[in-house]
């Protein structure tokens, strides 16, 4: 996920390792970590496929290196992020994708929170399925951490439904804080 996550950052202006790294950190920072030993491959391996391109700048008597998307690192990045969310792939990587929908086109965008939507809401109703099946051991003190994890998962899944209804729309942000 760290190339898509590099090339998305590179998209419109060279940055430096640095700068993507600082750039991660203010944008995405909240939910996913990119360390220097993680960044500094990576970019290698997209700039050894083609996918982005690094040129050299001296500045106050200083080399930086800038790295730019290629047309071709473009392509595989609008191919990952037009393709389906996958929900199982990890809060970080929903969340990653989903940062950069903004460069997809509308409709796109929009088939794709649908359908994250429609899955999001099948998993919920297997928690009730699962709450209804357990329903008399719930209460029971030797069972009642096991099915608190049933409970995460409800409540996950009834805010992660919400914020996609609420996106999905493109509602305003405080509106979302305020409701219940």
């Amino acid at each position: 996920m760290i190339d898509y996550i590099i090339v998305g950052m590179v998209l419109h202006e060279p940055l430096t390792g640095y700068d993507i790294k600082k750039e991660i950190e203010t944008s995405i920072g909240s939910f996913y970590k990119a360390s220097y030993g993680s960044l500094y491959p990576a970019l290698k391996k997209l700039t050894d496929k083609g996918h982005l391109v690094l040129t050299e700048q001296t500045q106050v008597e200083r080399l930086k290196k800038y790295y730019r998307a290629t047309d071709l690192g473009k392509a595989a990045f609008m191919e990952w992020l037009a393709s389906p969310i996958d929900i199982n792939a990890g809060t970080a990587s929903v969340l990653a994708k989903i940062f950069f929908f903004g460069e997809l086109p509308k409709d796109i965008r929009h088939q794709r929170l649908h359908e994250c939507e429609l899955e999001i809401q099948r998993v919920y109703a297997q928690y009730m399925e699962m709450e209804k099946q357990f329903a008399d051991s719930i209460e029971s003190d030797n069972h009642y951490f096991e099915f608190s994890t049933l409970y995460y998962g409800l409540q996950t899944a009834h805010g992660l439904l919400r914020w996609l209804g609420h996106i999905k729309e493109q509602k305003s942000f405080a509106g979302f804080i305020k409701e219940e």
